[in-house]
């Protein structure tokens, strides 16, 4: 009887793999439009008025979607880098007010863990970009709103066509 024997040393996973398969873990559970919207700006390098006009989606609405993307790579769960990333998806939006800019930087001013805050939140920004191409790899998240709706047409056509058999067949 032959036996198998196995190396007793099984290689170890590097830190930057198991962070970067935590993240993808993170990101896949996030709802599915959030995660739409995260890699269209993340993947195709699209800004958030456009992701908004291609979605049909409120500009506010694209904003609470990447703060709800950049949640899962939030390391720290303090108050400070949760605001930085709030300050971070802001900055970005069409829609940011030269006031808002001032209020940004009386906030990094206040105090120096804020800038601190908001650097983490720019480096992992930069960590999501490889597992973001591993979730989206397939390209779903290209197709629009109506293409994720697609099987809640076909079936309100469905008992449309039911509702005028049952009523031509009754009459």
């Amino acid at each position: 009887m032959a036996r198998l024997l196995l190396p007793l040393e099984h290689p170890t996973p590097s830190r930057e793999h198991t962070a970067e398969h935590e993240l993808l873990h993170g990101l896949k559970r996030l709802p599915r439009r959030v995660q739409q919207v995260f890699l269209l700006n993340r993947l195709d390098q699209l800004d958030f008025a456009s992701i908004a006009k291609r979605l049909d989606l409120p500009l506010l609405s694209i904003e609470r979607n990447m703060n709800q993307a950049l949640q899962p790579a939030n390391l720290q769960a303090n108050a400070s880098a949760s605001k930085a990333a709030q300050w971070y998806v802001r900055l970005q939006s069409p829609d940011v007010t030269s006031c808002e800019r001032i209020d940004f930087r009386r906030w990094l001013d206040a105090d120096p863990s804020h800038l601190q805050a908001f650097h983490d939140t720019e480096l992992r920004w930069r960590s999501l970009l490889a597992p973001a191409r591993e979730l989206g790899q397939d390209g779903w998240y290209r197709q629009g709103r109506a293409a994720l709706s697609l099987g809640g047409c076909s079936v309100a056509v469905g008992f449309g066509v039911a509702a005028l058999l049952l009523f031509g067949y009754w009459a």
